[in-house]
């Protein structure tokens, strides 16, 4: 796990949970600029990924681990005696939201960037998982996700840093697999568990990896008295990667910055 602080008067503190397959290292922008608005940031990678382990990469025992991980960095975040917020990434949107539906937790908001409540390609993956007959060997045993580099980002620059990131995770394990697909299911089946958070959810009819149809679901069903929505429409399922990232993160910064005038610690922002 890593601190980053801002150099202005603090503001409030963000944690970012990452995506499946990636690592930290993939948001040096996205963590400059929210320090550059005033925020402290807390990042770590993901277990199973990134710096995380190099024997262990792509497995996980279990899906509670990722639980576990994250509310250690919400513990750190919170020693700043700030505003916490909380920004999920695709897997990090799922891991958020199954936090939220056991556990109690002091937030002042929640960004949602294509929460992954479902794999748009099961079906494919499904077909390369049962194709390598792994299920016949063991839990640690692994296979190729099957989700092109393409399909993340529109962004050239992007996708030719991800073929030379050698910290990118290729092949997941199929316990790894098994946990997140059951507990894609449970979670959606448990919304109603989840308390009133202020909360910006985006995502994009244009993803191709995230089922856009189990996202707009959540919307519908969850019970927030402060939510945001916002479909980009034609942009790919990195929204913070696209080449629009400035809007993208204007957003999530309006979002932000509106709580802390609501909480009365006025900022220089307008908001949405």
């Amino acid at each position: 796990m890593w601190k980053w602080e801002t150099e202005r008067t603090p503001k409030g503190v963000v944690v970012v949970v990452h995506n499946i397959l990636e690592h930290h290292g993939r948001y040096a922008w996205f963590i400059t600029r929210l320090r550059r608005d005033g925020y402290h940031v807390i990042m770590g990678d993901l277990p199973g990924q990134g710096q995380t382990s190099r024997v262990n990469r792509g497995h996980i025992e279990s899906f509670d681990e990722y639980g576990e991980k994250v509310l250690e960095w919400i513990d750190v975040a919170e020693e700043y005696h700030l505003p916490v917020f909380l920004v999920g990434i695709g897997l990090g949107g799922l891991i958020i939201t199954n936090l939220l539906e056991s556990v109690n937790l002091k937030l002042e908001g929640i960004v949602f960037i294509s929460p992954l409540f479902g794999f748009q390609n099961t079906v494919a993956t499904r077909k390369n998982f049962l194709a390598s007959g792994l299920s016949s060997i063991s839990k640690e045993a692994k296979f190729d996700m099957n989700i092109p580099l393409e399909n993340l980002t529109r962004d050239q620059s992007n996708i030719d840093e991800l073929k030379k990131d050698t910290l990118m995770v290729q092949k997941v394990s199929f316990n790894l697999y098994k946990s997140i697909i059951e507990t894609m299911k449970t979670t959606m089946e448990h919304i109603h568990k989840i308390g009133d958070i202020p909360m910006m959810i985006m995502y994009s009819d244009a993803d191709k990896v995230a089922d856009v149809e189990q996202i707009k679901l959540f919307t519908r069903e969850i019970n927030s008295s402060e939510i945001y929505i916002k479909n980009w429409r034609t942009l790919y399922h990195e929204l913070h990667n696209e080449p629009e990232r400035e809007n993208v993160l204007y957003y999530i910064e309006s979002f932000m910055n509106n709580r802390m005038n609501y909480i009365g610690l006025i900022t220089e922002e307008t908001g949405i």
